[in-house]
């Protein structure tokens, strides 16, 4: 009897390493794949003063949101996000945009325009704001269950991991269960998640953005996320990452924020 359940026991242990093997080869080729080019993104972060708040917010609408629309227009841009904080906190940007090019020699354009503009900002944008980091980087993954809306919340979490390789399977195999129950309840619209093809620690090596339905949905945050967790305890995979995810990555200061303008 103890034989046959030594066997069984070994029987499931060779199949969970198997799957464990199968996800990493299968994350890998995935990781190379979107590593053969360059990076297509950038995300641009911006501060600005409690007086240049509001102002600064008009100038990204207006002056700022047309420019980018024109190059997208022109083929120069893929797509764009401009994201605006809901509240000014000491260590977090105001505002951030992220560009989307539609293939890496475009972004060699905007290099251009960062000679007499940085951050894509003229002397009017440069008199309410700064720009303090642009990273680039890969759209590694995202969901979209519709399209924009108005009133949406956008949560934006910046993490650093030890290792690339091993964060990419972290993600498929514990973020992204999340996510998607997160989904099927009814809580987020969507997600995307960057990873910085130049990570070197701060600020960031990847970048969460959850994007809950609305306002009440956003509140509810907590409830849903206690939920899901509940029904993945039998995911045995879902279980060891969730045991092991403090070595993996460390979380910073995280950001509300509303998209002004796209």
């Amino acid at each position: 009897m103890a034989s046959r359940i030594e066997h069984c026991v070994a029987r499931m242990a060779l199949g969970a390493a198997t799957a464990l093997v199968t996800v990493s080869a299968a994350t890998s080729a995935y990781a190379q794949a979107e590593l053969q080019d360059g990076p297509k993104g950038l995300v641009i972060t911006y501060r600005t003063s409690v007086d240049h708040r509001t102002p600064f917010r008009k100038y990204l609408t207006g002056t700022m949101a047309a420019r980018l629309r024109a190059m997208r227009a022109q083929g120069k841009l893929e797509g764009f996000e401009i994201y605006y904080s809901w509240y000014r906190q000491p260590a977090v940007w105001d505002a951030m945009v992220i560009l989307h090019f539609p293939a890496y020699p475009a972004v060699a354009q905007w290099n251009v325009l960062e000679r007499g503009m940085p951050g894509g900002l003229d002397a009017a944008g440069l008199a309410l704001a700064d720009p303090v980091m642009t990273e680039s980087v890969d759209l590694s993954w995202s969901k979209s269950e519709r399209p924009l809306n108005d009133g949406e919340v956008f949560y934006v979490i910046p993490y650093e991991y030890r290792d690339a390789g091993e964060y990419r399977d972290y993600v498929r195999g514990y973020v992204l269960p999340q996510f998607d129950g997160w989904i099927r309840e009814g809580a987020l619209s969507g997600y995307q998640i960057y990873m910085n093809r130049y990570s070197v620690g701060l600020p960031w090596d990847s970048l969460f953005i959850q994007r809950y339905r609305d306002f009440a949905a956003f509140g509810k945050r907590q409830q849903v996320l206690d939920k899901v967790r509940v029904t993945l305890r039998d995911n045995a995979e879902w279980q060891d990452w969730s045991k092991r995810k403090a070595g993996i990555r460390t979380e910073t200061e995280n950001s509300i924020a509303e998209l002004i303008a796209h």
